[in-house]
């Protein structure tokens, strides 16, 4: 159920006003948290029709915008703030009978998860349309996010839905839009660019970390003071070539010689303790990229067009998953070559990257490190389409006829050694970013039209 009202004020199409306020009602929450208030308010000025601009011949638009507005998620399943019932058997009398047992935890706190955002824009429009320029800055707060944490297993399940935490993002985003060629030959490009940026305020009532998958697989990890979604694991440093260096180097409970080799980072006292443990895991990697553009350039000369469509990221880590099963010689899995050049022993000891294979110190090496974590920067083509318009005599009732053949995904340019650079993890959660586990190759699609307008 929503209720809804705006406010929307012109004066002579130079200062702009408009208000609104939502309230909203969800039977996804309890009674008493189920309401969220949601107002927002946006103004615009557009300097250019002021008088001072009036000599001002180049500056054909100029725009400021500000805006505030506070909106809410319940993106979550029906019923959650309830405890749930399933059927289960017991016995009774001596006999097996239909029951019911507790399934699920409730949680009757549960309430919207918010997000409040502040805007600051610019739009600009120069020599007469050959140049456009859009600038914005936005800063957003997150509360209450909804999510599923876990808890203690001594409760008989493993999470329960909660407003958890308070996320910051802010970043700036430009757009150009140039008309570089006006004649019969024309050329436009379109360039836009997004620096985005984020960071973790809140968690919980206590602040712990949390994992991307859960608490016992958190290498995607979620931290105060941290952007969401770091890579957390070891620093691999290779392997222990000799008695020697395996003697003088912190290990582990399971290390020997040529066995991988770890940073001692931390300990139990928050310094380096000479010991590998869990303690030495630290960030090894960002998932989150440095800024993303696109860029589309359109041609055109007489009855032919051609357009080019490219986009990428720059700065952005992704973790290769692949290693997993590539790189365990425990399992049943194909391996990589490089593991016929292993350490053997002292006399034969390898390239110094991949460690012995003796039973009980393998699995060391399938720990989460950063030797798996790879730039993935990259420029894709993502789509060509080359059209010509064909002129047809008008007694043939035909308007127009065009005729096309487009190329998609044709060319990506990256160092990333993976097959696809733009990964995720398909159907989890947002805070798994930059996961590579086996994504399938970029498909090249080749396709030919035929449009006629009668």
């Amino acid at each position: 159920l929503s209720y809804l009202g705006r406010f929307n004020y012109n004066y002579n199409d130079k200062y702009l006003l408009s208000l609104a306020f939502r309230r909203d009602g969800s039977s996804r929450f309890g009674s008493d948290t189920k309401w969220g208030d949601f107002p927002s308010v946006s103004v615009g000025w557009v300097v250019s029709d002021e008088e001072f601009m009036k000599n001002m011949k180049d500056i054909r638009l100029l725009k400021l915008r500000a805006s505030f507005g506070k909106v809410g998620n319940n993106n979550i399943g029906d019923y959650t703030y309830l405890a749930s019932l399933d059927t289960d058997n017991y016995v009774f009398g001596g006999q097996v009978v239909p029951g019911r047992s507790l399934n699920g935890i409730g949680n009757s706190q549960l309430t919207w998860e918010t997000t409040t955002s502040y805007n600051l824009g610019l739009d600009l429009d120069l020599f007469r349309g050959r140049v456009s320029f859009t600038y914005d800055y936005y800063w957003k707060k997150t509360d209450g996010l909804l999510y599923g944490i876990d808890i203690p297993i001594q409760s008989g399940f493993n999470n329960i839905t909660s407003n958890i935490g308070e996320f910051n993002f802010w970043g700036h985003e430009f757009s150009l839009i140039t008309r570089n060629l006006t004649g019969e030959f024309k050329w436009d490009t379109n360039l836009n660019i997004s620096f985005d940026r984020n960071k973790v305020i809140k968690l919980g009532t206590n602040d712990a970390p949390i994992g991307g998958y859960n608490l016992f697989w958190d290498d995607n990890r979620t931290a105060v003071g941290y952007p969401i979604g770091l890579f957390y694991g070891y620093i691999n440093t290779g392997v222990y070539m000799t008695q020697e260096e395996f003697e003088t180097q912190p290990h582990g409970a399971t290390s020997m010689i040529g066995t991988a080799r770890f940073a001692d980072i931390s300990g139990p006292d928050g310094i380096p303790d000479g010991i590998i443990d869990s303690h030495d895991r630290t960030f090894i990697g960002d998932p989150n990229p440095d800024f993303i553009y696109g860029i589309t350039n359109s041609f055109s000369y007489k009855d032919f067009d051609l357009s080019v469509v490219m986009a990428g990221t720059v700065g952005n880590d992704i973790a290769n998953d692949h290693y997993q099963s590539s790189e365990n010689f425990d399992g049943v899995f194909n391996i990589r070559k490089g593991y016929a050049d292993r350490w053997r022993s002292p006399e034969n000891p390898g390239s110094g990257y991949y460690p012995r294979t003796r039973s009980g110190t393998t699995a060391d090496y399938r720990n989460f490190t950063d030797r798996q974590i790879f730039k993935g920067t990259y420029l894709a083509v993502k789509n060509i389409t080359l059209g010509y318009n064909i002129e047809v005599p008008k007694k043939l009732f035909i308007e127009k006829v065009r005729v096309n053949f487009s190329a998609q995904n044709l060319f990506i340019f990256t160092k990333y050694p993976g097959m696809n650079p733009e990964v995720g993890m398909s159907g989890l959660n947002g805070l798994n970013q930059g996961r590579d586990f086996t994504s399938y190759p970029i498909s090249k699609i080749y396709t030919i039209g035929l449009n006629v307008t009668f």
